[in-house]
């Protein structure tokens, strides 16, 4: 957002509503994310999912800390749990 020396009250709230709503709707979608990353893991191992979809294991690893950091950030946002740590260093690997 640019700053406007000319914003109105209405200006600033329609602002903040529409990063506050783009900002929940990120973070249930990150949740979901995480959610379906869990089913697809379905209690396999990396070895065994870096198998099954061609990739490295390290990949895997790689990934499953990215889908941790989403559910992380949503749980802190949430309210749920406190995170002590950079939860968007995992995230910049796949950005």
């Amino acid at each position: 957002m640019a700053y406007n020396k000319d914003m109105t009250w209405d200006d600033v709230v329609g602002s903040l509503g529409f990063y506050s709503n783009k900002t929940k709707s990120a973070l249930l979608d990150g949740l979901e994310a995480y959610n379906e990353w869990q089913s697809f893991r379905a209690g396999r191992t990396n070895a065994e999912i870096a198998t099954s979809l061609s990739v490295d294991e390290t990949w895997i690893a790689e990934a499953d800390a990215a889908y941790a950091a989403l559910f992380e950030i949503y749980q802190s946002a949430a309210n749920f749990a406190v995170s002590q740590s950079d939860r968007f260093y995992s995230l910049r690997k796949f950005t």
